[in-house]
């Protein structure tokens, strides 16, 4: 019976931070983050309010006949800080980051199901984390644009059109959200 895993951590979001070994918060579309899921300490020099970290992971293994895959969206607390704790809107802001994390893990979820892998072993797993590199590439992209058209939660009206957006794809893709997903290997 062949044996392989790999884990692949890549922290994406509204700045590049690293983890600091603590717990991260997996998500659960039940439970709203709070500010005070914000462990880490301010960046004073930061011209930003508040900093959302996430991570989204992948793990694979196989028994040699299915390919087991966890695709995890989690938000970082110790690497996750804020300068205010008044301000519900700056919080909606930055909860939607987080939501905005989960559709790129249930696309990278709902890409793999849907391939059509000619591969397996080791370059299987080489054709999976270069469809997991691109959605974080593309997660990257789309978080900075959120920032850039929301100016940080500023603007109240594109927030709120950002927030059907995004809502209405977690909607779509509901099918994808279990973090555990299987490929039969031929």
């Amino acid at each position: 019976m062949k044996q392989f895993a790999i884990l692949i951590f890549i922290c994406i979001l509204t700045a590049f931070s690293t983890s600091k070994g603590k717990e991260p918060i997996e998500y659960d579309e039940k439970q709203e983050l709070t500010w005070q899921d914000y462990k880490g300490k301010p960046n004073r020099s930061s011209s930003f309010k508040a900093l959302t970290a996430t991570k989204i992971s992948f793990k694979a293994s196989s028994n040699g006949e299915i390919l087991s895959l966890s695709i995890k969206n989690s938000f970082e607390p110790h690497s996750s800080w804020t300068k205010t704790t008044e301000s519900e809107v700056l919080l909606k802001h930055e909860r939607l980051h987080f939501h905005i994390s989960e559709v790129y893990a249930r696309k990278l979820r709902k890409e793999i199901l849907e391939s059509q892998f000619k591969s397996s072993g080791q370059k299987l797993i080489t054709e999976i984390t270069k469809l997991y590199e691109k959605k974080m590439n593309e997660l990257t992209r789309y978080q900075k644009q959120y920032d850039r058209e929301t100016e940080h939660s500023i603007n109240e009206s594109k927030q709120e059109e950002w927030e059907l957006t995004v809502y209405m794809e977690l909607d779509l893709l509901a099918n994808y959200k279990n973090s555990k997903i299987e490929i039969k290997l031929r």
